[in-house]
């Protein structure tokens, strides 16, 4: 291959980079405000299912600015983890903006559970409350473990997250692992109405489902709470939506498109700000400590290329990775 060799980074070689949560919330906030200019390209995601609860998608996107273009190609089964196997396996591919070049093979799940968490912090840097204490998590698998971290990192005032998960055991493990780590008390609840009444910010990360199985309901969620979802509207109702005083999204086309393609979000109405609007132009900032947000955090491709550019800087810089002739 001429130019470049392909640098493979697995999962070890990732974590030796030192590239934390916090860092990508200030990668991602950069991101957005070079979104809002319009100079960055990203159709929309392919997404099917297959086999009941296994999901597909393929995620590309190009950001001239930095340089670079990638895409993700990744599978989701939450009947996985029964098998040894993991729930997330995928693979990303990094390419030079300039030449079509690729030049970086990464562990797609690696990087989708970093982002993931890091554009949750990213929302809750722009909309939590000064005083916010309680955080809610459903489900406490890998995005359960990474955004109890990335959220405190951005809400340093959090004492305390109730976590509930429909399996007891993983429950039961995630308490055990987390309780006291962030300087935050982690206890176990008996139900997702327990976790989620009293909470200051909620984050539902439960396996996107084909069909919905909605049971957040609107009285669940205090006045002032930020409610994120990193679970398409799997489990959120219809009600609750229309309660909300501000609904937000990473990316309005993005859930245009689920809704026409994929026959997502029937209950969305309204889209009162994206990320991008959000962070450079204020457009659905809190006004009232007392409003009650909802943000769909769908995972975007633009979020991937982003890490991604840092990934193989860091990489570069240090010879990290296997590199791979052809």
């Amino acid at each position: 291959m001429p130019g470049h060799p392909l640098r493979y980074l697995n999962a070890d070689a990732l974590d030796g980079l030192g590239l934390g949560i916090g860092d990508i919330v200030d990668i991602l906030e950069d991101l957005f405000r070079e979104k809002a200019k319009g100079e960055l390209f990203m159709p929309p995601k392919i997404f099917f299912h297959r086999h009941g609860p296994r999901f597909y998608s393929a995620m590309a996107s190009a950001a001239p600015a930095l340089g670079f273009a990638g895409c993700k190609w990744q599978s989701g089964d939450p009947t996985n983890p029964a098998r040894d196997l993991p729930y997330i396996q995928g693979l990303y591919i990094l390419t030079e903006d300039e030449t079509g070049q690729m030049v970086a093979l990464m562990d797609a799940k690696w990087i989708t559970g970093k982002r993931t968490a890091a554009a949750s912090a990213l929302v809750a840097r722009q909309l939590a409350k000064t005083n916010d204490t309680q955080l809610a998590i459903l489900g406490c698998g890998l995005q359960g473990r990474a955004h109890l971290e990335a959220i405190k990192g951005e809400v340093p005032t959090l004492t305390h997250c109730r976590a509930y998960d429909i399996m007891p055991d993983r429950q039961a493990a995630y308490v055990a692992e987390l309780d006291g780590r962030f300087d935050v008390t982690v206890t176990g609840a008996e139900s997702a109405e327990a976790a989620v009444r009293g909470a200051d910010i909620i984050v539902t990360g439960g396996p996107i489902s084909e069909k919905r199985q909605p049971t957040l309901a609107p009285e669940w969620v205090s006045p002032g709470a930020l409610l994120i979802t990193i679970d398409y509207d799997s489990y959120v109702t219809d009600a609750c939506i229309a309660a909300m005083d501000l609904v937000l999204t990473d990316d309005r086309g993005q859930i245009e498109d689920a809704r026409k393609n994929e026959g997502k979000f029937p209950g969305v109405t309204r889209v009162d700000a994206d990320n991008a609007e959000l962070i450079a132009h204020g457009r659905g900032r809190r006004t009232r400590d007392n409003q009650r947000i909802l943000a769909f955090n769908l995972g975007i491709a633009l979020e991937d290329v982003a890490t991604a550019a840092e990934i193989y800087r860091r990489a570069e810089a240090t010879n990290a990775g296997t590199l791979l002739e052809a």
